[in-house]
C-alpha cells in the first residue's frame, strides 16, 4: 500500500487561501503572513507597547533564538523608553529568498516623539526565519537592519565587489 502524508488544511481569518501542513511544515504564504505580522508588532512600537511587543517576540521566539532576540529587544525598547519615542514601520515588500529560507520585509521606519523635532525616516528591513513544531510557529531567525534586504543574490553581489575592491587595493599597493 502507497501511503500519504497526513495534510492539515486550516483557513485563519486573515487568510484569503487554505493553508496546509505537510510534514509539519506550512506553505509558503502562511509562513509570509507570519513575517508581515512579526515586523508589524516589531516595528510598531510606542513606550505604552514595548513590554507587550517585547512579551509576544519572546512567546514566538524558539529557546535558542530568545536569550539573543531578548537583548536586542530590551535595548531597543529602553532606548524607546527613555527617549520618549515612537517607532513606526511600514512595509512596503514581503520577499522570499528559499536559498537561506528566510523572510524580507522591508518598507519604511519613522522614529518621532516628543524630543524629536521632524521624524527620521529610513529603509528598514526584517529578515526573520520560522520553524514549526506540532503545527506552531515559531520564530527562529530574527535580524533588523537599514537598507535592502540582503537576500542570498545580494550577499554575493556584495561579497564579489568586495572581493574586487580588495583586488584593486592590493595592486594598487604594488604599483
Amino acid at each position: 500500500l502507497a501511503t500519504r502524508d497526513e495534510a492539515v488544511i486550516l483557513v485563519p481569518p486573515f487568510q484569503h487561501e487554505t493553508i496546509e501542513f505537510i510534514n509539519g511544515r506550512a506553505n509558503k504564504d502562511y509562513y509570509q503572513q507570519w513575517a508581515w505580522s512579526v515586523a508589524m508588532l516589531a516595528g510598531n512600537i510606542t513606550p505604552g507597547n514595548a513590554a507587550f511587543v517585547r512579551g509576544e517576540l519572546e512567546r514566538i521566539a524558539t529557546p535558542a533564538l530568545y536569550r539573543k532576540l531578548v537583548s536586542t529587544v530590551n535595548v531597543e525598547i529602553q532606548n524607546i523608553v527613555r527617549d520618549n519615542a515612537i517607532v513606526t514601520f511600514s512595509p512596503r515588500e514581503v520577499i522570499y529568498d528559499p536559498e537561506l529560507n528566510r523572510f524580507f520585509v522591508t518598507g519604511t521606519q519613522s522614529i518621532g516623539g516628543p524630543g524629536i523635532r521632524r521624524p527620521i525616516d529610513k529603509q528598514m528591513t526584517y529578515e526573520l526565519g520560522f520553524t514549526t513544531e506540532r503545527l506552531r510557529i515559531y520564530l527562529d531567525s530574527y535580524a533588523i537592519y537599514a537598507g535592502k534586504p540582503m537576500t542570498a543574490e545580494t550577499r554575493d553581489q556584495e561579497m564579489e565587489k568586495r572581493a574586487k575592491e580588495a583586488a584593486a587595493a592590493a595592486e594598487a599597493g604594488e604599483g
